[in-house]
């Protein structure tokens, strides 16, 4: 069963396959060892392919948006869906009410990079790629998202990449449209214009981190203004507030969503991780109120204020679906396709974030029928009752295949692929940490090696040290692995692929962190013609007995 990415502690997926030859790479290989050197041993490892069907996408913490253009596998669009919520239920906006203004405010992840004396802090977007405009839409859902499985209401609802048939086909009215939206790491500046001894003067109210911060235009504002007031036919002037504005559960049935779509794309365009659980309408209003909370603090509570300025938020911290169409192109298609081979392995694995690829390794060859189910090869290891010192498993991108040199992802997550947890090497660690800096022991950084004639070779250092020893130790089974594309391997959980009843070999779960990644990369197999690249498993051990 899936666990709910909330509380979950293991995750992971993986794909590396061994094969069966075991080749002694030094004397005594498997003899005597009375000074407890260290020895070397290096195995086959046999990789193939699983392609990934539609992802659930209702549980992530960060939601991606935009046009993502890969150049192996071809194009990806992500939109999405989100519930609006009532900062503030049943609001009073007093009387003689005046529509100032209603903007969007939706943050990106940035990191501070400096921050001058008169204030101004340079930004660096965390996670946008491409640097083409592309065209977006807002649109009204009708359509309502259960919290809750309705066949199971104990259970979450789950939701999949693929639901936007579903939402196009409950659409309500357009809200909002911009055509040139490119998300910029400058900061927000909010600034407000006074009078000060007869001169305007625009004061700095506020500095804010980067985000998509945009008023309407005023036929948008008209539309939302429906939404949220009552107003009078004749004059259109706001009377009250919309009695679906009472508490959340009625609002949620009245609005049901925004839908947010991206329809054009100019070149490469540009993907970014929204913020949405900081994202808000925000609908600014003057009115006459009795200062029923003493804001001019004159010991008063049922005097008039004329005219203040006020705020009501909508937030997006409901329920929420993301929708990734991807148009991929034959070829890549076929190459997956091609490389699902689990008896004998493939030239080149597909590792593609989202609904992609992942891959498959059984380490020390397949099991045999005998009594203890377990491979001759592991079965002779155990006998001889090694201890791993270090392990690890290089895999090399294939260079030829997949082009994209210096855009190639900076990480890739090992995972059982039997049980769905990260291994025992993995450490958990502060959410705060880096995610190019995590786990780096255990889950190599990509690395660019120059070799001696000028050519350069790009690879993935996986170490599995401490599953080896779980292993040999009786600890754990010898369970097939996995591996995917993570742009965060810290972020930990469980998301579920859907079953369209294609290949045993498809996964039904995949790391969160792999769900929500849209990078691509081609790593060389067990049958790639270039030998040194071939994946293998290489241990370094003592032993303990002959």
């Amino acid at each position: 069963m899936l666990c709910n990415a909330a509380i979950i502690i293991a995750v992971i997926l993986g794909v590396v396959s061994c094969e069966n030859e075991l080749t002694p790479l030094g004397s005594n290989f498997l003899g005597e060892d009375p000074e407890n050197i260290i020895k070397e041993a290096e195995f086959d490892v046999k990789t193939y392919s699983a392609p990934v069907n539609p992802v659930q996408t209702n549980n992530f913490p960060s939601m991606p948006f935009g046009f993502y253009e890969d150049p192996v596998y071809g194009n990806s669009t992500y939109s999405f869906v989100s519930e609006l919520n009532l900062g503030f239920q049943n609001p009073d906006i007093g009387f003689n009410v005046e529509l100032v203004d209603i903007k969007i405010d939706i943050p990106y992840f940035s990191t501070v990079i400096s921050q001058s004396s008169t204030d101004q802090t340079i930004y660096e977007l965390d996670s946008l790629y491409g640097n083409q405009s592309i065209q977006i839409e807002l649109y009204r859902s009708n359509y309502f998202l259960n919290s809750f499985d309705p066949d199971n209401i104990s259970e979450t609802a789950v939701y999949y990449s693929n639901f936007d048939n579903e939402i196009e086909n409950n659409l309500g009215e357009l809200l909002y449209s911009d055509n040139d939206f490119l998300p910029s790491p400058l900061e927000e500046v909010v600034t407000e214009d006074n009078i000060v001894n007869g001169m305007s003067v625009t004061d700095t109210i506020e500095r804010l981190s980067p985000r998509y911060r945009r008023s309407f235009s005023d036929v948008e504002t008209e539309r939302w203004k429906e939404i949220f007031f009552v107003t009078d036919p004749a004059t259109g002037e706001i009377t009250d507030i919309r009695s679906e504005l009472a508490n959340n559960n009625i609002f949620r049935d009245y609005f049901r969503g925004v839908y947010f779509k991206v329809n054009g794309v100019t070149g490469a365009g540009n993907l970014v991780h929204l913020n949405l659980n900081e994202a808000s309408i925000i609908v600014t209003i003057q009115s006459d109120s009795i200062d029923v909370n003493d804001f001019d603090e004159d010991g008063q509570t049922d005097d008039f204020i004329a005219n203040p300025q006020s705020d009501i938020r909508f937030n997006f911290n409901g329920a929420r679906v993301g929708f990734i169409n991807n148009e991929f192109t034959p070829e890549a298609l076929a190459n997956i396709a091609a490389s699902n081979d689990p008896l004998n392995g493939a030239e080149n694995t597909f590792l593609k974030g989202g609904a992609g690829s992942v891959a498959v390794v059984e380490l020390f060859g397949q099991a045999t029928n005998d009594v203890d189910g377990e491979s001759p090869i592991l079965t002779n290891v155990i006998q001889n009752q090694w201890i791993i010192n270090e392990a690890y498993i290089d895999f090399y991108v294939n260079l030829p295949v997949d082009d994209q040199g210096e855009n190639e992802p900076e990480r890739i997550i090992i995972y059982d692929y039997d049980t769905n947890t990260l291994l025992s090497d993995y450490v958990i660690t502060n959410a705060l940490t880096d995610p190019l800096l995590a786990n780096l022991s255990h889950l190599g950084r990509l690395e660019r090696i120059t070799n001696d004639d000028g050519s350069v070779d790009i690879k993935y250092r996986i170490r599995l040290t401490q599953h080896l020893n779980d292993i040999l130790a009786g600890n754990i089974q010898n369970n097939r692995l996995g591996i995917a594309v993570s742009q965060n391997v810290s972020l930990i959980g469980n998301n579920e692929v859907l079953n369209q009843g294609g290949s045993t070999i498809e996964p039904n779960i995949i790391p969160l962190s792999a769900a929500i990644s849209h990078e691509g990369t081609v790593i060389h197999g067990n049958l790639s013609p270039i030998l040194s690249k071939r994946p293998k498993l290489k241990v370094f051990y003592s032993e303990t007995t002959n």
